[in-house]
């Protein structure tokens, strides 16, 4: 992968956020993208899953039931709580335009990771829920 994509993935992907250049493509080289196209369902809620993933490019809808929650847009990470508790999917994820994703499995975050990536992006995912649950509860607090 070019210096200067990874560069951009450091600096637009929270997950990559405080690794170094070569950790980076480290992890994409081991890893495996794939495309959605529009309409086309990522996971659905209800699921087990394990794996996240990372918007390379595109737009996708997050949603609870029929009921939009959230717009997932470049650089933005999605089903990392597949990767922590093992539970099922608490939303459905539809690409609402052709979108590229990024995809690291359990078993990939497991064997690729150093210690100290392995930390720093599992700070990076503990602070994307940090301000994820902020949103949710300014949302409710205006109610």
């Amino acid at each position: 992968m070019e210096v200067e994509k990874i560069d951009e993935l450091i600096r637009r992907v929270e997950l990559f956020h405080g690794l170094e250049r070569d950790e980076v493509a480290k992890i994409f080289a081991k890893g495996m993208t794939m495309r959605v196209a529009k309409g086309e369902h990522v996971f659905l809620q209800g699921t087990i899953g394990s794996q996240m993933y990372v918007v390379l490019g595109g737009k996708l809808g997050v949603f609870d039931g029929p009921k939009g929650i959230a717009e997932l847009r470049t650089g933005d990470m999605f089903g990392e709580m597949a990767l922590v508790n093992k539970e099922p999917r608490s939303a459905t994820v539809t690409a609402l335009e052709d979108s590229r994703l990024y995809v690291i499995t359990e078993s990939t975050f497991e064997r690729l990771m150093t210690k100290r990536v392995a930390i720093r992006m599992l700070l990076n995912i503990i602070r994307t829920l940090s301000h994820r649950l902020q949103k949710a509860n300014q949302a409710l607090a205006r109610r």
